[in-house]
Parts: C-alpha cells; sequence; structure tokens
C-alpha cells in the first residue's frame, strides 16, 4: 500500500461537560417528595409506626429510583457523547500519530565510505575545505582503484569500500540480521563481494542480494518481497543491519566507450526497529521517506514533504542534486525557488562529470556526512521512473508533535448504564409483591444480567473486535 502524503484526517470533536450537581440534588428531592407523598398518608395515625414500611417504601426505594433515574441521565447527556468524541478524537489522534510516525520513518545511516574522483567531495562542494571541483562533461575515474594482481579493478575496488568499514560490520554479521545488498550491472558479481568478505576475514558468510540499475527503493519501503508480513502480529522481516554497496566502473580497452564518471559507496543502513531498540546507536544521519511524483508537478511534491514536518522547514540550508535532465530539472530548481526555502544548490555532476545510477547512493552518503558534519537538514532531488524523488537527509527527524488532551482519556469500564441496570433490579426487587423467591425475580434478574453483558460489549466493541480478529488470524496461521 503506497503513503498518503495528503491524508484527510476528521474534525475534532468538541469536549462535553457533566450536569450540574444541583440537578441531581433537584431530581433527588423530587423523588423523595413523591415517596413520601405516597406513603405518609397511608401510616397509622395512632400507634407504633411500621418503621419496616418507611425505610423500605420512603428511604430505599426512592434512593435506588433516583439512582436509577440519574444513572441513566448522566448517561444519555454525557456518558453516551462523551464517549464518542473520546473515542473519535483519541482514534483521529492515534491516526495523525502514525501519519507523521510513518512520514518521519527511514533508514540510519550508521557508517559510509564515498569513493569518488576528487577527493573529499562533500566538504569541497560545501566550501568547508578547499575549493569546490568543477568538471563540467568530462568522464572522470578512480584514480587510486588500479589493478590487482589478477587485472580486476573491481577486486581493489571493493576491498576500498569494505576495509574502512571492518570493524562495524563484524560487530553487524554476529547478529541474525544482517544483509548485503548491491546495485550494480551483473547479479554475479555477488560473488565477487562474497570473496571480498573472505579476503577482509570478516565473519560468516552474509546474504548478498541484487538490485538492477533500474531500481529506486525507498527509505521506508520494503525492498523484496520476502520482507512482507502475512499477518500483523508477525515481526518485522527487514534485517535490523543492511549494507547497501553501489559503484560503477567502465570498461578498460582501446575500444570501451566511456559515458559516466566513475564512483562507488558503501552504506551501513540500520532499520527502524534497531533504532528505537538502540537509540544511543551512533549513525551519521537519517536517509527519510521520498515521494515521488511527475516532473511537472514537482512543485506539489515539494510543498507536501514539507507539509509533512520531517523537519523544520526553515533549518534546510543544502540542496543536492543529480542525473536531472530538460523537464525535470527546470521544474525542480524552480520548484526550489518559488518554495521560499534559503537554499545552497549542490549539483554532482558539473563537479565530477556526468553520473552513473550510482549517484543515487552517492549522493546520499555526502549528503548523510554533511548531516554528521552539522550543516543541518539536506534535501535531494533525483531522477525516478515517476519523474522525480524528493527526500531529506537529517541528523534527527523531528519527533511526534500531535498534542493529546485530557479530554481523550475519558474511558469506563463499567458505565451509568450499569448503576442504572443495578438500580432497577434493586428497585423491582423492593416492589416485587412475592415474600420468596419468585420466578418472575429469576426472569428479572436474568434480563438484567444479559443486558448488563450486551451493554458490556458495545462499550467494549474494540476489544471484542480485536479478540475475534486475533482468533481468526491465529487460526488461519495454523491452517496455513
Amino acid at each position: 500500500m503506497s503513503f498518503r502524503w495528503n491524508p484527510q484526517f476528521p474534525s475534532e470533536r468538541a469536549a462535553y461537560e457533566p450536569l450540574s450537581l444541583w440537578f441531581y440534588f433537584l431530581l433527588y428531592v423530587i423523588v423523595e417528595g413523591c415517596a413520601l407523598v405516597m406513603v405518609v398518608p397511608d401510616l397509622p395515625k395512632h400507634g407504633s409506626i411500621p418503621w419496616d414500611t418507611v425505610l423500605r417504601y420512603a428511604v430505599a426505594l426512592p434512593f435506588f429510583c433516583w439512582l436509577m433515574l440519574s444513572c441513566t441521565a448522566h448517561w444519555f447527556s454525557y456518558d453516551i457523547p462523551a464517549t464518542q468524541a473520546a473515542e473519535h478524537n483519541s482514534e483521529r489522534w492515534h491516526q495523525m500519530t502514525r501519519w507523521q510516525q510513518q512520514s518521519r520513518s527511514g533508514m540510519a545511516v550508521l557508517d559510509s565510505v564515498i569513493l569518488t574522483p576528487e577527493p573529499d567531495l562533500a566538504e569541497r562542494m560545501l566550501a568547508l575545505e578547499g575549493t569546490p571541483p568543477e568538471n563540467p562533461g568530462r568522464v572522470m575515474a578512480l584514480g587510486d582503484i588500479v589493478a590487482a594482481d589478477d587485472g580486476s579493478r573491481l577486486t581493489r575496488l571493493l576491498d576500498a569500500l569494505l576495509a574502512p568499514l571492518a570493524a562495524r560490520l563484524a560487530q553487524a554479521a554476529k547478529g541474525e540480521s544482517f544483509e548485503i545488498v548491491i546495485q550494480c550491472d551483473h547479479e554475479a558479481l555477488s560473488s565477487e563481494v562474497q570473496e571480498a568478505w573472505s579476503r577482509l576475514e570478516l565473519p560468516g558468510k552474509p546474504v548478498v542480494r541484487w538490485l538492477d540499475n533500474t531500481r529506486s527503493p525507498g527509505f521506508a519501503d520494503m525492498w523484496f518481497e520476502s520482507e512482507t508480513r502475512r499477518y500483523w502480529y508477525e515481526q518485522d522481516r527487514t534485517p535490523k543491519y543492511r549494507l547497501m554497496m553501489a559503484w560503477h566502473l567502465n570498461k578498460s580497452g582501446p575500444d570501451a566507450e566511456h559515458k559516466d564518471s566513475e564512483a562507488a559507496v558503501a552504506l551501513l543502513l540500520g532499520s527502524r526497529e534497531l533504532m528505537s531498540g538502540k537509540p544511543d546507536l551512533k549513525h551519521q544521519a537519517w536517509l527519510l521517506r521520498q515521494i515521488t511524483g511527475d516532473a511537472d508537478r514537482v512543485d506539489e511534491s515539494l510543498a507536501l514533504l514539507l507539509k509533512a514536518g520531517q523537519v523544520p522547514a526553515e533549518r534546510i540550508r543544502h540542496f543536492w542534486y543529480s542525473r536531472l535532465k530538460g523537464l525535470a530539472q527546470h521544474a525542480t530548481l524552480g520548484a526550489i525557488r518559488e518554495s521560499g526555502l534559503k537554499l545552497q544548490a549542490h549539483a554532482l555532476d558539473p563537479a565530477i562529470g556526468p553520473q552513473a545510477p550510482v549517484a543515487r547512493w552517492v549522493i546520499q552518503a555526502l549528503a548523510a556526512k554533511m548531516a554528521y558534519f552539522g550543516q543541518g537538514p539536506q534535501l535531494i532531488a533525483l531522477p525516478h521512473e515517476l519523474g522525480v524523488a524528493l527526500n531529506l537527509v537529517v541528523k534527527e527527524p523531528a519527533p511526534v508533535d500531535v498534542p493529546w488532551k485530557e479530554e481523550y482519556d475519558y474511558f469506563r469500564v463499567l458505565g451509568p448504564e450499569f448503576g442504572a441496570l443495578t438500580s432497577f433490579w434493586i428497585v423491582s426487587m423492593l416492589l416485587s409483591p412475592d415474600k420468596g423467591w419468585s420466578s418472575t425475580d429469576t426472569l428479572v434478574t436474568c434480563l438484567i444480567i444479559l443486558l448488563i453483558v450486551v451493554f458490556f460489549f458495545l462499550r467494549h466493541r474494540g476489544l471484542f473486535s480485536r479478540m475475534v480478529e486475533s482468533t481468526m488470524d491465529f487460526v488461519a496461521s495454523m491452517i496455513g
């Protein structure tokens, strides 16, 4: 199910106030007065007073009649509308909270290695060190990656990507929730990654999965079908640790045509589940949920992204983009100008030449590094099969900020209907003409118990429905 960036939440219902205590006092006076009017004239004018009759019909009976009427009045005038308002507002709060949590979900960048033709690329592009590189139209190579003894540059490249991360990879691989994902030209290169893992003497033999270069996986989405949960109570199947590796090496030889610059990147990513369980785990930044849309409507996509409040918009200071062409580039730059954001733009292509699909990960790693260096949230724009993809890279996403109000907590395990039904049963027993227990008393008692059970389940509809749903899911899982 795709994420909705523009949900329509129901409006909040106003809180209700209970009836005044004076109402219940006046009601008691009326009921007691009526009881006295009916009892006192029948009392003997001479002799002893039948106190059992007085206590029964002038004290106990009017009291429980008043209690029954008071509970009924409170039930209809306050409890029912207050319960409905609390359930509505509570569900609205949960909907808004879940949406904010989902809109601000993503993956944490625990560490990264970036190999580009220009050294210290991120620092130079933000003018933190040196001068920004300028290589428009120039196809550049990774000069430090030379051929190994077997003549393969890929061997040296993989070693250069994995070696700086060896300590953290060894720690991550010790658990049972770690995998490597590569995005390159051929799936067969998975074996090269396994060999590089063995050369560095890293523990275990991790699963290596492949994505072709046309895939642009979302940071808050499932990457593979095997991660789908069949039932809501199943654990999240997304690996807690995921090493994302992507690269582009040009072919060697006199006849090889070089269209794009070389680059490579490795990002050690932590899932949302991992970070919630280990909130103090050291990380560089978060890659937050991306929004995609048609190139000619990128202004709407940007407005929705900023409205979601992943971070305060005024804190965004840097904008990265790469591989945008024609309408996509002009519409994106125009949307940035019209948004009112005061951003410094950083284009990857003029800095290190034409870019291959690996740029989608290189630019995320560069932005994450700069967020880690205290340069604030970073906005990124990349081409996507649907048009343009926008996402934010932040040190920490904004917390959920939907306020909870005290009246949302209104909840009664046993409501005033329980008091009204119980009082009605006592009144019926006090008015019963039979000296002992009769079949009428049994019928009334059974009816009252039935009504109490019915009203209990009506009050706790959610609990009952969840019990039924859980039972059905369990039976379905047992059947297979």
